[in-house]
């Protein structure tokens, strides 16, 4: 069966990589570095809903064309925007937004494979997603006091659960561009490799994790964002009804038997 979503999308294309369940969705709008418009956001919540429907994939990557991730909002059609009745404006940047909810609360896990520029919105596209890998080459940010605006697309909510709260006030009021060194030193990528190891690196990563028990996995993204929330008392209780649910299904017994088997687990996601 062809799994290929239909959608005309030509600023975001999304392929399969081998035959683990590795679905890669690329920014390409070259010549403004993958800049993030509505035409963007909207391709990218169509593939990130076609991909939760899909139990066939196991992980996802994103990554951007041309030797960036995303320099985030397009500044060419800034001054059409700053126009809008704040009513339109608002509507608008929430219905964009709603895209970042969707990969963050995405059942599969995504890695973001940040070749080059990562900024402003793409760095909210970055943190939405689990894993960061970034080349050497990458510059990371969130200048958006330089242009007399605040974060957005859940920059605000994001950062500070990365890289702590004092870390995301420094970027942010600083509007500071860093290096992918400095962006792996305070956590915000867990790993930099040189630029013709990215994709290399990424897709070795995701044939990894693609062979882990895709409801383990969902949960365990799940708990994790819970985590961020609730006290101790409350994660316990959580976690031993998940654990429950998860010891009655198929995958937690073959893993168990292929323990026991000193073989491999053959994870089915049942």
């Amino acid at each position: 069966m062809d799994t290929t979503p239909t959608l005309p999308s030509p600023s975001v294309h999304y392929e399969r990589i081998g035959d683990r369940g590795i679905a890669l969705l690329t920014l390409d709008r070259q010549q403004t570095r993958n800049a993030l418009g509505p035409a963007e956001w909207h391709a990218l919540g169509r593939h990130i809903s076609f991909i939760a429907a899909d139990q066939t994939v196991r992980v996802v990557i994103i990554t951007g064309a041309g030797g960036a991730f995303s320099s985030g909002g397009d500044l060419r059609t800034m001054p059409a925007r700053l126009e809008l009745p704040p009513a339109e404006r608002h509507n608008r940047l929430l219905s964009d937004a709603s895209v970042i909810r969707a990969i963050y609360e995405l059942g599969q896990p995504v890695i973001a494979a940040i070749p080059g520029a990562c900024v402003g919105a793409g760095l909210a596209l970055a943190l939405a997603c689990d894993l960061r890998l970034c080349s050497s080459t990458a510059r990371l940010g969130a200048p958006f006091h330089r242009v007399g605006l605040t974060g957005d697309f859940g920059l605000l909510w994001l950062l500070p659960r990365v890289v702590g709260p004092a870390r995301a006030a420094e970027l942010l009021y600083t509007a500071a561009l860093i290096d992918a060194q400095r962006a792996e030193a305070m956590g915000l990528v867990h790993r930099v490799v040189a630029p013709e190891q990215l994709m290399p690196a990424a897709i070795e990563l995701a044939e990894q994790m693609a062979q882990g028990p895709p409801l383990a996995q969902a949960m365990t993204k799940r708990g994790l964002r819970r985590a961020l929330e609730c006290d101790l008392a409350a994660m316990l209780e959580w976690e031993a009804q998940a654990q429950a649910i998860l010891s009655r299904t198929d995958d937690a017994r073959e893993g168990v038997t292929a323990f026991l088997e000193h073989r491999p687990p053959q994870f089915q996601g049942r």
